[in-house]
């Protein structure tokens, strides 16, 4: 596949100066390749393929075949999922989005507009018709005899909230399209309905705690089962989550009923759990106390109650992260030694971040602050002065310092960089060089890749890349937001090139590498990462400098 990238010439003519290698004396650097939008104009017609439980019927425009809300799974509320062995009829529709897990946003009742809309697009109503039956899952390929590599996503909104298409640009038709794989994603049970820990109340709900992992679970068996339908190899998945998607990824690849299902993965801003099953049973027990019921009648009421209510019992229940011990989640993605999940050991690794995180300067503009600073509205010398108020006499030198890092970028950027501490989306502690995450995995001998996605967005005069902000670049579906890349649009589909593709590469055979960049591993010896920006490179310990001196300013 990695030889086929230059024959696309139809969606970028790649321009090939300056690439040297990413080795120790000469870097790759990949300047933008021109570049034409992914489209269909030819009419759409029925596609039908045969699956395990009858006929499937989906769409087909163009080159591209689109399957929607494919029901894989039933379940009883708190309880394991059971799959769908057989469609009524003999044939199910796959034209639209399937209904998703009731949350907060499902009820119009307590529903409130999302400041963040413009810069986390919604998808129409998507992700508006909740039902607790929301086990279906989208399948996007462009040839159903081929046997391309598979990308299964798990969406974010922490184990609480969101869908497979809440999030406009979430779509998989972009990078089915300009790269020879086949894209999934995923719904499946959130919050009290997916993660309430009733396995004290009875042996039906053991798993409980995990119900909507369970769900994830079984949305790979039918992949694995069924893929090959869309033109997929079923041997050779790849799961991608992105913030509590990521937690999702690293979870289901710490569970041994996974070790067949899937052997890469990659954590988008995301991070891992290591709170114990205890913390999620006492919180359950507050719960069930707090509502007045005792523990002989507690399952049954929970079970029949009215959604909304037990969305209202669970208030303050902490749904975000899985709780270690729950079900096959025996041991953590990384213990408290270092030592890593044996399941998750077998997997090889892309582990990446955004520049700013939660620290991005968008928000200023998104919420109306008025105390807030912007990068055109800013001297060098209050740059100076708020790094030093933010890092102490280390301010000065970090100033020094930015300019090797990311020599493309204004020195008020320094002002927004991740300053996550800890866990897989904290850049910090992940390059740490004692005790960091990625020392951690490759210590256990696992190979792993590290990225940052750092290209500064044009909207609002500069907006560096925040949470979820990479996702567009990822998938290839930067033009569904087109106003976020407008007056940019050369450098954005760039990067959307250069992050699907490596994508697709890792997908095919575990390395990020393309024609265009090298991608070397992280290891002990060579602490590389793939900076994604104006000009992506791979680049050894290039922020590390930076910090260092935040790490010992805290």
């Amino acid at each position: 596949m990695k030889n086929n990238i230059l024959k696309k010439a139809a969606v970028f003519s790649l321009a090939m100066s300056m690439l040297a290698g990413c080795g120790e004396t000469a870097q790759e650097t990949a300047k933008e390749p021109e570049s034409e939008m992914v489209g269909t104009a030819a009419a759409t017609e029925e596609a039908q393929v045969q699956v395990d439980a009858g006929t499937l019927i989906g769409l087909k425009t163009g080159d591209l075949y689109s399957f929607r809300g494919i029901p894989y799974a039933t379940a009883e509320r708190f309880k394991s999922p059971e799959p769908v062995t057989e469609y009524e009829n003999g044939y199910q529709l796959a034209f639209s989005w399937g209904p998703v897990s009731p949350q907060a946003r499902t009820l119009s009742a307590s529903a409130s507009p999302n400041p963040y809309e413009l810069l986390t697009p919604g998808n129409g109503t998507a992700d508006l018709v909740g039902n607790e039956n929301c086990q279906n899952l989208n399948v996007w390929t462009s040839d159903l005899s081929s046997q391309k590599p598979v990308i299964v996503f798990f969406h974010g909104g922490g184990l609480t909230s969101g869908s497979s298409g809440e999030l406009s640009y979430y779509t998989g038709e972009y990078i089915a399209q300009s790269e020879d794989v086949v894209f999934v994603s995923v719904n499946h049970r959130l919050n009290v309905l997916g993660f309430l820990d009733l396995s004290a109340y009875g042996e039906e709900y053991r798993n409980s705690g995990i119900a909507g992992l369970e769900d994830c679970v079984e949305a790979l068996r039918w992949v694995n089962r069924n893929i090959h339908a869309f033109g997929g190899d079923p041997d050779n998945v790849t799961i991608i989550g992105q913030s509590g998607g990521g937690d999702k990824v690293t979870t289901l690849a710490c569970m041994p009923e996974t070790e067949n299902l899937f052997d890469k993965a990659v954590v988008m801003s995301g991070y891992y759990s290591d709170i114990p099953q205890a913390a999620g049973m006492a919180e359950t027990a507050e719960m069930i106390e707090k509502i007045g019921l005792s523990e002989d009648e507690a399952a049954e009421a929970l079970t029949e109650m009215p959604y909304e209510e037990l969305l209202a019992a669970s208030a303050g229940m902490n749904f975000d992260y899985a709780r270690v011990g729950t079900g096959s989640f025996t041991e953590p993605f990384l213990d408290e030694t270092g030592k890593m999940n044996e399941y998750a050991a077998k997997r090889t690794w892309i582990i990446g971040s955004t520049y700013s995180e939660f620290s991005d300067n968008s928000n200023i503009k998104i919420y109306g602050r008025q105390d807030g600073y912007y990068i055109d509205e800013i001297s060098d010398a209050e740059v100076i002065e708020r790094l030093e108020a933010m890092y102490g006499e280390n301010g000065q030198a970090i100033y020094d310092a930015y300019s090797d890092a990311y020599p493309l970028h204004k020195k008020a950027e320094a002002l927004f960089l991740n300053t996550i501490g800890a866990n897989l989306w904290g850049r910090s502690w992940m390059i740490e060089p004692e005790n960091g995450g990625l020392k951690q995995i490759d210590d256990n001998g696992v190979t792993v890749y590290s990225y940052v996605s750092a290209y500064k967005q044009p909207f609002f005069g500069g907006a560096v890349q925040f949470h979820t902000s990479d996702i567009p670049y990822m998938f290839n579906s930067a033009d569904e937001v087109p106003y976020l890349i407008a007056g940019d649009e050369e450098h954005a589909h760039a990067m959307a090139h250069w992050m699907s593709s490596a994508l697709a590469s890792f997908a095919e055979d575990g390395n990020p590498s393309t024609d265009e960049l090298e991608w070397r591993p992280y290891t002990a010896e060579d602490h590389a990462t793939m900076v994604f920006d104006y000009e992506s490179e791979c680049r050894a310990d290039h922020d590390a400098k930076i910090y260092d001196l935040i790490r010992s300013a805290q």
